[in-house]
């Protein structure tokens, strides 16, 4: 089935088609194809429909002192509450990216809509936004989530953090404790 099919289906659409009025005289849209009842996020199985747009993910990351430290690889990434991969954030470094285990686990290496960069020469402040859309496109469903931060300096995995919001109607701030290797965390949801 293709992505365009999954995607009318679960009640999201990459392009609708024609405006209403570009109809043809005496012909009607099908209904929730135009307008305020489009479908998204009505019944089960369609698309989420929220007031939030956004997820952004701050992280600063620091060495594990390995081969060849300072130079590092690593990624972010959604997973929702079971552990399934719902998609890359960023992910830097590419001879090296399969040391990066966990992402490679959880996502087979899925780099769609992500931020890309080669390794990095040395550790910094990784400031993104995520626009809360899943693979098809479609704004993920309120539930429970995670963001997954990985990095490795050596032939080899590195560590990894977890860090869990909750995806609702209201915005939210959350600054989780640091660990050894990642600093000045936050994710702001709104």
């Amino acid at each position: 089935m293709s992505t365009l099919a999954v995607c009318a289906l679960a009640g999201c659409y990459f392009a609708p088609g024609p405006d209403a009025d570009e109809l043809e005289p005496g012909l009607q849209p099908p209904s929730g194809l135009f307008g305020a009842d489009a479908g998204v996020g009505s019944g089960s199985g369609s698309c989420a429909d929220s007031p939030l747009t956004s997820l952004h993910v701050r992280v600063r990351t620091t060495t594990l002192n390995g081969r060849y430290s300072p130079r590092n690889i690593g990624a972010i990434w959604v997973e929702d509450a079971t552990g399934a991969f719902v998609k890359t954030i960023e992910r830097w470094g590419k001879t090296r990216a399969r040391y990066l285990t966990r992402f490679n686990a959880s996502s087979g290496g899925n780099l769609v809509d992500a931020v890309t960069s080669a390794t990095l020469a040395q550790h910094v402040t990784h400031d993104r936004t995520w626009d809360l859309t899943n693979l098809a496109k479609c704004e993920i469903p309120a539930g429970a989530y995670r963001v997954v931060i990985e990095e490795t300096d050596h032939n080899g995995s590195g560590p990894s953090v977890e860090l869990p919001f909750t995806k609702g109607d209201v915005p939210l701030t959350s600054m989780p404790a640091e660990t050894a290797n990642f600093h000045d965390l936050l994710l702001e949801l709104r």
